[in-house]
């Protein structure tokens, strides 16, 4: 759980920072994965969130520092948004679901394929997916009308939270119900 949190490190420095200090935060945020990523390097355990991430924050970083593209920056929070549903849609389609890489950090490899652990790990990315799908929809919204309240400034964090909660709460609760079932 922690680690897919650290995984997120990037995307949460931008976001809590960006609003004061746009600059320092892509800064930071794209220091964060590059230490996260050369760690995971080091570890021989790259994974897509990190390595997306990390390339996500180079990219931009050299867009806006390095040729004044300061679209990337109005757009960011609809790109960011993008991007993480990109990471897990993605991830879900070509059959890797991106909480698997973290998940298999905490179980034997005996576990790691069988049906009810890739089944949990899909019903978890999933849901993240659906996270970023709702604040991408969010962030879309915002641009269209230039609405500025609460709800719109602060649905991601809601989202995270309940991302978060799932994530977390999920994987016991369906591992206890299959393994009650008749033939588990």
């Amino acid at each position: 759980m922690l680690r897919v949190v650290v995984g997120f490190l990037p995307w949460i420095i931008l976001a809590v920072l960006a609003n004061r200090w746009f600059v320092p935060a892509l800064l930071l945020a794209l220091l964060a994965s590059c230490i996260i990523t050369a760690r995971e390097i080091r570890r021989r355990s790259v994974k897509i969130l990190d390595a997306v991430t990390f390339a996500f924050f180079l990219l931009v970083t050299i867009g806006i520092l390095g040729f004044r593209w300061m679209a990337l920056g109005i757009y960011m929070s609809l790109l960011v948004n993008l991007t993480l549903m990109a990471i897990a849609w993605g991830s879900l389609l070509i059959g890797v679901p991106f909480t698997i890489q973290y998940a298999r950090e905490q179980v034997p490899p005996e576990r790691w394929h069988a049906p009810l652990f890739i089944r949990i790990n899909q019903y978890c990315t999933a849901v993240w997916g659906l996270d970023f799908t709702l604040a991408a929809l969010i962030a879309l919204y915002q641009h269209a009308t230039g609405a500025q309240g609460f709800v719109v400034q602060y649905a991601w964090l809601f989202f995270l939270v309940c991302a978060l909660l799932f994530t977390t709460y999920f994987p016991s609760w369906y591992r206890a119900r299959a393994l009650r079932s008749p033939g588990a």
